[in-house]
């Protein structure tokens, strides 16, 4: 009780100074040169880093491409890498990167506690050290996994003054998993370019029908399905999938899915070694913004995608929706985390 009083009080005496001086409080422990330079470095938990991880190192194909022929506009190039010493564990920002023979050169450009690591030397480590990378795309962050989380973690009142002194503007973000097999993610983008390509073999390749029959019928409530389950019963589901996905997904459309911007967002197990990707495709011309909750499974050939078991247009916002709230109206300081994701999927489970 007495930690809240001391926040609230904190938070209003904090509000009466901006309001005072007119000058935005650093809700982090870091210059405002820094951030305004586009290095910012706001607080990480302890259970962000498997995520960052894992996007960070699966996406830097692009960045490394992107580095060695930047196009007109690509721009402000760093990663992020940690440094342990005797002393202390560091994680600067390294600027003008450099790619040799599987090491990262750059120079230190965001302070740290440690005297040998000081703000503009010039050090070489091993790629292993990297954990986060970012650019300018277009003006919007690319990358910068470590930037969106951390703000997340900062009080949703104090996140406006970190973005308004950004040089680049964040929106959803564009994630360039590589397009193959090799991950749940990749698999999803690379059905998505047999879709544009229309192209029956390659999509084919991408799915299996066989275990998304099986997975809805094993995972089925409905009385209607008798049990148990036999070989014929998902041998039929299965062709009459396979027939309505190729009709649907090979006829022409106006929306390409190589226009999106693809942001995968969540990632949660479920039954019979499935996972649900909760992806976010924002398309500019017209502006569009969609969710989509696919499922995938691992095979021995790599990863397939099963079936979408949710598609939500998020903005415009249809007329007449009465569904869960998600207020996406442009405000950049309102992200999807700040929603209960679980509940959500609970009230669409009982629509």
């Amino acid at each position: 009780m007495l930690y809240k009083t001391v926040t609230n009080l904190k938070r209003h005496y904090n509000r009466a100074l901006n309001f005072l001086f007119d000058r935005p409080l650093n809700p982090i422990d870091q210059p405002w040169s820094e951030i305004k330079a586009g290095l910012p470095t706001p607080p990480l938990k302890p259970e962000n880093y498997e995520r960052l991880l894992y996007k960070a190192l699966h996406t830097i194909g692009y960045f490394k491409s992107s580095l060695q022929q930047p196009r007109l506009h690509q721009h402000s190039f760093a990663v992020r890498v940690r440094i342990t010493d005797q002393h202390h564990t560091i994680e600067p920002w390294l600027t003008y990167p450099r790619f040799e023979n599987g090491t990262i050169n750059g120079v230190i450009s965001t302070r740290s506690r440690s005297r040998k690591y000081k703000t503009g030397t010039e050090i070489r480590l091993p790629e292993a050290a990297i954990i986060d990378w970012m650019m300018v795309e277009d003006g919007f962050l690319l990358g910068g996994y470590s930037i969106r989380i951390g703000i997340k973690n900062v009080e949703r009142y104090y996140r406006k003054n970190i973005y308004d002194q950004l040089p680049y503007q964040v929106d959803d973000g564009h994630d360039h998993f590589e397009h193959n097999l090799n991950t749940p993610e990749g698999a999803i983008l690379l059905l998505g370019d047999a879709i544009d390509a229309r192209d029956p073999d390659r999509i084919r390749a991408c799915k299996d029908f066989y275990r998304e029959a099986l997975y809805l019928l094993g995972t089925s409530s409905s009385p209607k399905i008798p049990r148990p389950i036999t070989n014929d019963m998902v041998q039929v589901l299965e062709r009459r999938l396979e027939e309505v996905f190729m009709a649907v997904n090979t006829m022409p459309i106006t929306a390409a899915l190589h226009e999106a911007k693809r942001y995968f967002l969540y990632t949660r197990p479920q039954r019979m070694n499935v996972w649900e990707i909760t992806e976010i495709r924002t398309y500019y011309n017209p502006k569009l913004r969609t969710l989509h909750i696919i499922n995938v499974q691992e095979t021995p050939e790599g990863w397939k995608v099963l079936s979408n078991m949710s598609d939500v247009q998020l903005y415009p916002r249809p007329k007449n929706d009465k569904g869960p709230i998600m207020d996406l109206t442009g405000d950049h300081i309102k992200f999807y985390e700040d929603y209960n994701f679980p509940l959500f999927l609970k009230n669409r489970n009982k629509e």
